[in-house]
């Protein structure tokens, strides 16, 4: 008897939505054409949508104007604070645990040759001597460098001692470990001799880089700081000069990605628990380098607490922050640069504020360019009261500027505010860049910064403010100089509140109206790398709400993160922004992946068709001339100069002045000019001109390799010609499927009920259900302006899940509620499987029967996840809820339960996980570990975190139907459900008298490793797993029909599918014998781990029907396909599936996990045999239908007399 086991039984128990919560999620075009109205102030149409239009004209205006004006300024002010919050960002440093990314004590060997360069005179350092004893002790050879004092001006000295010591024993060095930084004179307080050696470090490590370059020496750099940076409120910062080096390092990475490692600050003392981390950092660097991959983390800080990583976040909106207030000011205010545009907006906004004195400073004081115009501006903002001076002083220069503070107090007009944006944008490569400008760009920025400390360091002021860029925060091609100076001002900000004083460092993104960066073509630039210019009147409301918050440190810029994320990842993973869901998404987003798409599906508009045309008709020289003539001239349009002259055939993209950002600008032109998908990494692919080139010309006309061809040999087995079966060969005892069992939405009980609603053309999706303790009303949030919320209602789910016969498999009621609902339905879907084969499940026990599952966690009883989740516990459930819920115990339970004794193993690598698991139960088989395979796939969503998590990815369909490979696919639409299928060896089925319903010919697992993003699809991994599996089967992708596709509705993954089997399926086929395409989840939803198996039942009913079934909600095809680049067909309505003696119907099955885990199962037909003798001398019927419910065909029976006959 099935009764309900669910913890929270009572729906009602959850707390209700709110009135006004229920209210606003019922917002629609009305408001928006309401909140329209406002903010234009039609008194008309205001009128009209009210239904005031029966009143005269004159009483309804006279009703809604007067609160219309004031109504409209909220409004705007509303969106304003929208605007302002979204771009609000902080650098935050968040522990990192020891086993998530860096080896555990004990475990790491550091691997290699390492040379650590230290300054003239430091090499006894405390942190240097206990850094190399570390690296000796982790394993490495260590070599200590001891730099010049004229480092910076003379690189020459140093390039050629690291050249020797790379040629040293042969092999190159492992990584080089910079202590340069160090060397900044005394610490902070108290120093006198700033305007001496402001940036020796910094300098000095600029001339390592470039030391670096000249002998390529591609060995990971480390660069070292103490004291730069600040972790949280206790850890003080002591020295903001160092801070330099943090701005000059996220340009070398970006600049030189291929060997640069990364940066780290360390204590002021070393002791043993930190220099102990200290080799864990590099030991893992040094894998990193040994796999070609770059290191997990790459700003770290270690401290003796802990590890500390380096973030990028959403900072708190202004409006929601705790403790934000107003600010104001009743004195005068300093604004250097006061004269530019970045001075002139924030004078105007302290004139309109109250503040009626103003110190405009700049170099060139009233003789600066438009001072007298901008003077009679403020003049006349300020009204008869206020006043406005402006004033030549150098803020580089400590005495010109305590000079000028001393005037203004000896006039009785001391300063209560300080805003610093003053500052020198430089643009120039760090090969390119020398000790000169970077000076000029620390001048008026980072070292004038440090002078308005010194001469207001006795003072409580209003407001000190400092205007960094977010160059400091992120880095920036040929910006190198200008991060340095920038980066030092977050430091100089905490300095000064670890002292008791006030400031602000805001660095910001790109600002409109002559901003310093948002000028001309320059301003276009950095909007096509994702950094529009923000309103500048929105800005300084971003300043005051900042000084409102009295932060310290802020990042306020407009961030189009579906351009920025993939451009500033382009060369190198950066863990920075990978705590923010925009960049995450935009990076799992961008099909552009390291690698090629095919190249008949590659090209994606009609130039190229031009270009070909052109190309076709030439000699090769002359195709090698033109495409050298379009690179360079889209190289040298990129780099701004006026013709291609200047950009040599033969240098290297780097010496020409690339960098990662302007290399993505170079791909997106040439992808426009040729049609073709091509990488990001495309400039580092291919590093010069002429290696462009040969690329280009393969693309677009020789054959492409890249997603891999079969190797010589999967040639060598796959068999020449078509096979008329797999389970005719004689090399092998091909693995059947036995029997079938399941549970899937839509009350698909059975593979019979399942065929049943795909063949009648019916999909099984329903409301979120009411009997799992959802908060339904409070869930479902179309604006998504709750958090814990979905935009969508509606998904496909299994009913009656919380039923369970508990008795019948001798479990407690007080174990079954404990009990995840995945155990519970796999455990009746593997009773039945058995029961569907004839298999009397006692007759198992001590058997050799695995167990394959493949699922994931339902967070069941794990308590609320979401505003919609009702799951709190359940009394009595205590000491069962461990093996109740650990995903682990779902294959454990079933062999614990059947008494089986083979392999029992969980896999979860997401939405593959079933298909992964008929691969591993396959290897198993083949292998002797087991004597028969169970296999199974559950999902259960005892939560609705998943229809949260993917409303917040704008990743679900809002009727919750998977459109696949259609033009109106807008997301995939979640189902759940189990599947179980019986799989073992055909002479083990025949012997045993079991029903063959299908053959396995074939499977393969792969991963799409270090693609473009950890959950974005892999079109070459797809190409790659597919043409496995046909290896492993000895197929050629002619003797596959159809295709059950992974097809989740999503814009992007279905061509990503689409291209990969256009080019292995849809490649050399006869047109009147395309390759069908089609996917189960149009009809059940995507359900999950279960999704492979449920692929894998249906097709197995389809072969023994004899029919394709149409996919639904197709409409048009997707246009994001090119479609006629192969033979491949949408099953749009059925499909008779003709088999025979010359032709036997296969068909593969495809899941692509989210974790990057790719698999692939190619099935056939049952044979045709129907009659096999068993060894003990009786006869089988081997065509038995159980699973279809046909009869089987009359065969004749031999009857056995003796042995002889």
């Amino acid at each position: 008897q099935r009764t309900r086991h669910w913890i929270n039984t009572d729906p009602t128990s959850a707390p209700s939505a709110s009135a006004a919560s229920a209210g606003a999620s019922g917002a629609g075009g009305a408001e928006s054409d309401f909140w329209k109205a406002v903010e234009s102030e039609d008194v008309d149409a205001l009128s009209e949508m009210l239904s005031l239009g029966d009143q005269e004209p004159q009483d309804s205006h006279g009703v809604l104007r007067p609160a219309l004006s004031l109504l409209s300024g909220w409004r705007r002010a509303q969106v304003t604070r929208a605007t302002v919050d979204s771009w609000r960002y902080q650098v935050s440093w968040r522990p990192q645990a020891y086993d998530s990314a860096l080896p555990r004590s004990g475990s790491s060997d550091v691997a290699g040759r390492w040379i650590v360069v230290t300054p003239a005179g430091y090499g006894d350092h405390p942190w240097a001597v206990a850094s190399m004893r570390a690296l000796a002790d982790g394993g490495a050879q260590v070599s200590q460098i001891s730099a010049d004092a004229d480092l910076a001006s003379n690189p020459e000295p140093l390039a050629r001692l690291l050249e020797a010591e790379a040629r040293r024993d042969g092999g190159r060095p492992a990584g080089v470990l910079s202590f340069l930084a160090l060397d900044c004179g005394e610490t902070v307080e108290g120093r006198e001799e700033l305007q001496r050696t402001p940036l020796s470090g910094t300098a000095a490590t600029l001339g390592l880089v470039q030391a670096m370059v000249d002998v390529e020496l591609a060995a990971s750099l480390w660069c070292v700081t103490s004291g730069a940076v600040s972790v949280g409120r206790a850890d003080r910062i002591r020295d903001a000069d160092q801070a330099h080096v943090w701005g000059l390092g996220q340009v070398a990475g970006l600049e030189h990605p291929e060997w640069w490692g990364g940066l780290i600050d360390l204590p002021e003392e070393p002791d043993s628990r930190t220099v102990g981390r200290l080799a864990q950092v590099l030991a893992n660097a040094s894998r990193a380098l040994m796999t070609g991959a770059p290191p997990r983390e790459d700003q770290v800080a270690l401290r003796p607490s802990g590890v500390f990583v380096r973030r990028l976040t959403r900072a708190a909106p202004a409006s929601h922050a705790p403790g934000a207030g107003s600010w104001s000011s009743d004195g005068p205010a300093l604004i250097t640069g006061g004269t530019g545009a970045l001075g002139a907006h924030v004078a105007r906004w302290l004139l309109r504020s109250g503040i009626n004195h103003l110190v405009l400073v700049s170099r060139r004081g009233a003789g600066a360019p438009g001072a007298d115009e901008l003077r009679s501006e403020l003049l006349g903002l300020a009204g008869p009261e206020g006043k406005v001076e402006i004033r030549g002083c150098d803020v580089s220069d400590r005495d010109d500027l305590s000079a000028l503070v001393e005037s203004l107090d000896e006039a009785g007009t001391p300063v209560r505010s300080v805003f610093h944006t003053a500052g020198i944008g430089t643009t120039a490569s760090l090969v390119d860049s020398d000790v000169e400008a970077l000076t000029q760009a620390c001048a008026a920025k980072s070292h004038g910064a440090r002078h308005l400390d010194h001469v207001f360091h006795d003072r409580e002021l209003d407001a000190f403010v400092l205007f960094s860029s977010g160059a400091g925060v992120w880095g920036g091609g040929g910006q190198g100089a200008y991060a340095a100076a920038n980066s030092s001002l977050d430091a100089l900000a905490q300095y000064r509140r670890s002292r008791g004083l006030h400031a602000l460092s805001v660095a910001w993104g790109t600002w409109g109206g002559g901003g310093m960066a948002a000028q001309g073509a320059a301003e276009e630039q950095l909007r096509r790398l994702g950094l529009p210019a923000m309103e500048p009147t929105q800005a300084v409301e971003a300043l005051r709400h900042s000084l409102g918050l009295d932060e310290t440190t802020v990042t306020v810029a407009d961030i189009d993160w579906e351009v920025f994320a993939p451009t500033l990842s382009a060369a190198r993973r950066r863990p920075l922004i990978s705590d923010l869901a925009e960049a995450r998404a935009a990076l799992d987003g961008d099909p552009l992946a390291p690698g090629s798409a095919p190249k008949a599906a590659s090209r994606t508009g009609t130039r190229s068709d031009d270009l070909l045309q052109r190309l076709t008709a030439l000699s090769t020289g002359e195709r090698d001339r033109v495409l050298l003539d379009l690179v360079r001239a889209e190289a040298a349009a990129v780099l701004g100069h006026s013709g291609s002259d200047s950009v040599a055939a033969h240098r290297a993209f780097k010496e020409l002045g690339f960098d990662s950002l302007t290399a993505v600008q170079l791909r997106n032109r040439l992808k426009s000019a040729t049609g073709l998908l091509l990488p990001t990494t495309l400039v580092f692919d291919h590093p010069s001109p002429r290696a462009l080139v040969a690329h280009l010309k393969n693309e677009l006309l020789g054959d492409d390799t890249s997603a891999g061809p079969l190797t010589a040999s999967e040639k060598e087995r796959a068999r020449d010609g078509s096979r008329s079966s797999a389970a005719e060969e004689g090399d092998a005892d091909p693995l059947v499927i036995v029997s079938m069992s399941c549970r899937f939405p839509g009350a698909a009980n059975s593979p019979e009920q399942l065929w049943s609603l795909i063949a009648e053309g019916r999909d099984a999706v329903s409301e979120f259900p009411g009997d799992r303790g959802w908060d339904l009303d409070r869930l479902y949030d179309p604006q998504l302006s709750r958090s814990g919320t979905s935009y969508t209602r509606e998904g496909s789910f299994v009913t009656d899940v919380a039923e369970f016969d508990a008795d019948f498999f001798g479990i407690s009621p007080r174990e079954a509620v404990a009990m995840d609902p995945q155990q519970r339905l796999l455990l009746e879907t593997s009773w039945e499987v058995f029961e569907r084969a004839g298999i009397a499940v006692d007759d198992l026990r001590e058997s050799r029967t695995g167990v394959f599952i493949g699922a994931a966690t339902s967070y069941y009883g794990t308590g609320p996840v979401s505003a919609g989740s009702g799951s709190d516990g359940a009394e009595g459930t205590d000491g069962f809820l461990l093996t109740g819920t650990a995903t682990a115990v779902l294959s454990g339970r079933i062999s614990y339960t059947f008494g089986l004794e083979g392999p029992a193993v969980t896999i979860d690598t997401a939405c593959s996980s079933s298909l992964v698991s008929l691969h591993m139960a396959a290897q198993a088989l083949r292998n002797g570990e087991c004597t028969m395979a169970l296999v199974g796939g559950v999902t259960v969503m005892a939560t609705p975190a998943a229809f949260v998590e993917f409303s917040r990815q704008r990743g679900l369909a809002a009727d919750g139907r998977c459109k696949a490979f259609s033009a109106d696919a807008d997301g995939t639409g979640w189902g759940e459900g189990a599947g179980v299928v019986l799989v073992e060896r055909l002479s083990d089925a025949r012997r045993n008298g079991h029903p063959v319903l299908a053959v396995v010919c074939g499977t393969a697992v792969n991963q799409d490793g270090a693609s473009n993003g950890l959950s974005a699809p892999n079109g070459p991994s797809q190409q790659r797993v597919i043409r496995q599996a046909l290896a492993n089967a000895g197929l050629q992708p002619g003797d596959v029909d159809a295709v059950e596709a992974h097809g989740t509705g999503t814009r992007l993954g279905d061509p990503i599918e689409a291209q990969a089997l256009l080019a292995t399926y849809g490649q050399d086929r006869d047109a009147d014998r395309p390759l069908w395409l089609g996917t189960v989840k149009s009809n059940i939803g995507h359900t999950q781990s279960a999704a492979g198996l449920a692929g894998i039942i249906k097709m197995v009913m389809a072969m023994r029907h004899g029919t394709l079934p149409r996919t639904l909600h197709i409409g048009e095809p997707t246009p994001h396909v090119e479609w006629s680049a192969g033979a491949v067909s949408l099953l749009s309505k059925d499909q008779e599936w003709p088999s025979g003696t010359e032709r036997t119907r296969r068909a593969g099955v495809s899941a692509f996990g989210v974790s990057g885990t790719n698999a692939h199962v190619i099935l056939e037909e049952a044979p045709g045999e129907a009659v096999e003798g068993t060894d003990d001398g009786t006869t089988l019927n081997t065509t038995t239908d159980i699973g279809t419910g046909t009869e089987p065909a009359a065969v004749p029976t031999p009857w056995v007399l003796s042995a002889r006959t």
